[in-house]
């Protein structure tokens, strides 16, 4: 071994980067799938430019790892290495008179280890893996950037950005703050530059959205906008203090508030982690924000806090004895979600008890398809654990999923299923077959012989607006047309189909059925017809209203069949 490679093996920092990643490969391996990474190795495993919920780097990422080892740490294995990428590129940002000395490496790993975001996304399979690797790459280009805009570094500086957006939709808002930190940006001919090459790499994904209707852009933006719910801006708050590990979340805002920035670029830390938490504390106002939606500003803040290290003699002291409190509490939390001795609810349903349901469920659809509802997370992990084939539907009451862009619906239609519904109405528990899983929970199935389900949207609404008596009969008329490659049956056996008209306002929905011809049996394979329905409002105040056509499918729960209009219910004149 010559000197210089034992020179470098032996250097503090790479020992710690060792020793943390051969953690976090232990944490990989041995921790049950979370419900959430069971989605994205279904991104994986079919590889696209983008997907329902996310830009496609996380598919990338478990789809090159699942690619050797096929199992939990092959899934994990890369998001495992992107980290310890992340934490030697964090360590390049920081100011190098920092860097010398064993001293100032353990004080960077104490900074690291007891920062609940580092040791969740340090073997997690989420797109926050990918988001915190390409937010310290591209804080290392914007750096070199701001120091000389050479071709290298414009080069280097679009790539990161292309990176981040391809991780996460949030790194937008990162690029916008660091723009608004530095406004002569706006002034460079390099800059520019970087941001077309950085727009021409993105742009394979900008067209799967433009090809698919837009999917991602509607649910982030519109459809997952609710109502002001007053429990959701403290929950925001405290969300964010407890996952940024208070005891040290308190200290960088002091430091903030003390200490100046010296630079543009310390001036760009200070705009993306007060931008961050200031977007996100209004948006809380307008719907539930989760925590790891800041998990970016971990990056910064880490290289806030390194570089004020000798801001107060204290603080050297202070950041040790709250490591060792703090990561001995976030080892035991670790194992215990590897291992399964707490009689916590919350790790039961995020990471244990899943080998067994799955099994439970295998052996109830003996060969047979299962069809879930309500649930992106649970046929994602039943597929993982048994290899096999599983859909789920969504109703009126929950979001559309990356599985209602893939052709599963198809891949299930006239096949023998076994229906596992997500909640149990006194209907279900009446007329479907009560199972005891192994656990003592106990759900409710049926058999299909011939299933056929209407998830795709198949109902044109020609008007932007309509105008309803709130007394005697109305008309609507709808483009009802078949996006299947097979025929649409209305009067099947098992599952006939209905269509009815739902009024929504504030929260609440109320429904009123649509009478289709008698003569409408069947409509072909992409096949259209055009009709006129006649019924009568629903005991309803006047006012607007938002209007959709939804549709019931036999038993299946209600789900929506067109897009919103407008509607306004008058007295009758």
């Amino acid at each position: 071994m010559n000197d210089k490679l034992k020179g470098y093996l032996l250097n503090p920092f790479a020992l710690f980067l060792a020793a943390w990643g051969i953690l976090n490969l232990f944490q990989a391996r041995f921790t049950p799938l979370d419900n959430d990474e069971a989605y994205y190795w279904m991104y994986s495993k079919y590889l696209a430019w983008g997907y329902f919920d996310h830009p496609p780097m996380i598919a990338l990422m478990i789809r090159i790892g699942y690619y050797f080892i096929h199992n939990e740490l092959g899934l994990r294995m890369v998001v495992v290495l992107s980290q310890l990428v992340a934490l030697w590129v964090i360590w390049k940002i920081s100011e190098k008179e920092q860097q010398g000395g064993s001293a100032n490496v353990l004080f960077f790993f104490m900074l690291i280890v007891i920062m609940p975001v580092y040791n969740i996304f340090g073997f997690m399979a989420t797109p926050d893996a990918p988001l915190i690797l390409f937010t310290a790459v591209f804080l290392l280009a914007y750096k070199q950037f701001l120091i000389k805009e050479s071709p290298e570094n414009t080069l280097f500086l679009s790539f990161s950005i292309a990176a981040l957006m391809y991780s996460k939709y949030h790194s937008g808002l990162l690029i916008i703050l660091v723009i608004l930190s530095n406004p002569a940006l706006l002034k460079s001919i390099r800059f520019y530059l970087a941001s077309f090459v950085a727009f021409l790499l993105f742009s394979p994904h900008l067209f799967w959205q433009y090809s698919n209707g837009f999917p991602s852009f509607r649910y982030h933006l519109v459809d997952r906008v609710s109502a002001f719910n007053p429990s959701h801006v403290p929950e925001y708050l405290f969300g964010q203090y407890l996952f940024h590990n208070p005891l040290i979340f308190t200290i960088l805002i002091w430091i903030m508030i003390k200490v100046r920035p010296r630079n543009l670029f310390d001036r760009a830390l200070y705009f993306i982690i007060t931008g961050f938490f200031a977007f996100f504390f209004i948006s809380s106002f307008r719907y539930r924000v989760e925590p790891q939606w800041t998990a970016l500003v971990s990056v910064p803040m880490i290289i806030i806090l390194f570089n004020n290290i000798n801001f107060k003699p204290w603080l050297r002291n202070y950041v040790k004895w709250v490591a060792l409190v703090i990561f001995p509490l976030l080892l035991f939390f670790r194992l215990a979600s590897a291992y399964d001795f707490l009689p916590s609810t919350i790790l039961k349903k995020e990471f244990h008890n899943k080998k067994q349901w799955v099994n439970d469920i295998d052996k109830l659809a003996d060969n047979r398809p299962v069809v879930f509802t309500n649930s992106y997370q649970r046929p994602a992990v039943y597929t993982f654990y048994t290899g096999k084939f599983a859909y789920t539907l969504d109703n009126l009451n929950y979001r559309k999923t990356q599985y209602d862009l893939w052709d599963f619906e198809e891949k299930v239609h006239g096949k023998e299923i076994l229906y596992v519904p997500h909640y149990f109405s006194d209907y279900y528990k009446n007329h479907l077959t009560k199972q005891i899983l192994s656990n003592g929970d106990s759900i409710f199935t049926h058999v299909f012989k011939d299933f056929q389900s209407l998830q795709r949207e198949c109902v044109i609404l020609g008007n932007k607006q309509y105008t309803f008596n709130r007394t005697g009969t109305n008309t609507i008329h709808l483009k009802i047309f078949n996006p299947y490659p097979y025929a649409i049956d209305f009067k099947h056996k098992e599952l006939p189909i209905i269509f009815q008209l739902a009024f929504l306002k504030k929260g609440n929905m109320n429904t009123v059925m649509l009478n289709l011809p008698e003569s409408l049996s069947k409509l072909d394979a992409h096949d259209t017809i055009q009709v006129d329905c006649n019924f009568t409002v629903p005991d309803l105040a006047p006012g607007l209203y938002k209007i959709a056509i939804c549709s019931r499918t036999g038993i299946l729960y209600d789900t929506f069949s067109s897009r919103f209009r407008e509607a306004k219910i008058s007295e009758k004149n």
